[in-house]
């Protein structure tokens, strides 16, 4: 037989999905390892959902998504993130956030491009450019997980085609302020390269931090790609709902591609996200004050068991180092389960400098959360 697809064979199956199969195979396990919102999707996505059924639509979507959503989402970047520059023709419509990586991808790098991201970060952004045979190049994070400029900048090289940002971060909860955003606008337009922003957890922000939106400054609004979905603000991460903004020329390109693999997102679907977007999620402020809560516990518990951890600032992530209790993070993840049945994940997945972390996820109930945590402090006790 002649040979399959080097890029897609040597590529790695997600840990944190063969972590939830794990777990879906336990009785008494708890998952801190998915990054899934534990709280009901509103009530105005359901309707419109129902309601885009009971209308009967459920035949081919338009490629870039419906009209309606669209514009809805045009309306919310220009007035929630400053983005006064996008109107529809800038809007696509994705399956989930993932698509949307994988389209920016796929129209603006060629084979031998290199693809410049802060590690650790999203495990999606390392193992999707081989798909495209284009290079990753990782630039280790600061200590508290901030950006090194320095680095990152000597890093670049004449093959550099795209920088990829995401903040608040998956995996560590950092969050870009308003100056490294800005640095991060000066060394894009300074090196002419493309911006892929990845702005998922928008909402979740903690410590009085405020997110801002790259393509809200002005120079970068014809090199930057802006993805969100509506899988963490509305907790609706298996409806499959993403979206973009780009440069209105970037956006044919990106259309031309799903016309071909995906053919469009869930026709009613959208109507829900419709919904959504247009009516915002009414219980994200106490969502928020809840998960600060989390937030707060699992960084004092991290504390009492002696990991090192910067706090973190948004998304729902925290990121210990383990090397008080074991050589990397994937042996202390694997162990844990096996022996206490708490899955974490362990730091490989998310780039080459963080093999001594776990990814932690406290999108769970606080009495999960306590009794996760009393498991690991038993675990550890077992290594004396």
């Amino acid at each position: 037989m002649k040979p399959v697809s080097d890029a897609v064979l040597h590529s790695k199956k997600s840990s944190i999905r063969k972590l939830f199969e794990l777990f879906l195979k336990s009785t008494d396990a708890i998952s801190l390892g998915i990054g899934q919102p534990d709280f009901q999707t509103p009530e105005n996505i359901m309707n419109g959902i129902r309601k885009a059924l009971d209308n009967q639509k459920t035949m081919y979507p338009p490629a870039l998504g419906i009209d309606e959503l669209r514009e809805a989402v045009g309306e919310k970047f220009r007035k929630e993130n400053s983005m006064r520059w996008v109107q529809k023709e800038n809007v696509m419509v994705t399956v989930g956030g993932s698509q949307a990586i994988a389209l920016t991808f796929a129209a603006l790098t060629n084979p031998g491009d290199e693809i410049l991201i802060n590690s650790p970060n999203f495990l999606s952004y390392y193992y999707i450019p081989a798909y495209y045979h284009t290079n990753l190049v990782e630039v280790a994070r600061n200590p508290d997980y901030s950006i090194n400029f320095e680095q990152l900048e000597r890093k670049i090289t004449p093959k550099t085609k795209l920088l990829i940002i995401n903040s608040p971060n998956n995996p560590t909860g950092y969050v870009l302020t308003k100056n490294e955003v800005e640095k991060v606008v000066d060394l894009v337009i300074k090196h002419d390269l493309y911006l892929l922003s990845d702005e998922v957890y928008e909402k979740y922000l903690y410590n009085g931090r405020t997110h801002i939106s790259p393509a809200s400054l002005d120079g970068v609004e014809d090199r930057t790609i802006t993805i969100n979905s509506i899988s963490k603000t509305f907790s609706a991460t298996g409806l499959r709902v993403g979206y973009l903004a780009a440069p209105a020329d970037i956006i044919p390109l990106m259309e031309k591609y799903a016309q071909y693999t995906a053919a469009g997102t869930a026709h009613p679907i959208q109507y829900g996200a419709v919904a959504g977007i247009k009516n915002g999620n009414p219980k994200m402020a106490e969502i928020i004050r809840k998960y600060d809560e989390r937030r707060k516990y699992s960084f004092k518990r991290l504390e009492e068991l002696n990991f090192d951890c910067p706090i973190p600032h948004g998304a729902f992530y925290i990121m210990p180092s383990v090397k008080n209790y074991a050589k990397t993070g994937d042996q202390f993840s694997e162990d844990l389960f096996n022996k206490q049945k708490v899955a974490v994940v362990g730091g490989s997945s998310f780039g080459s400098f963080s093999s001594d972390k776990v990814r932690i996820s406290y999108a769970t109930t606080k009495e999960n959360l306590e009794k996760a945590f009393e498991r690991i402090e038993k675990y550890l006790e077992d290594l004396k």
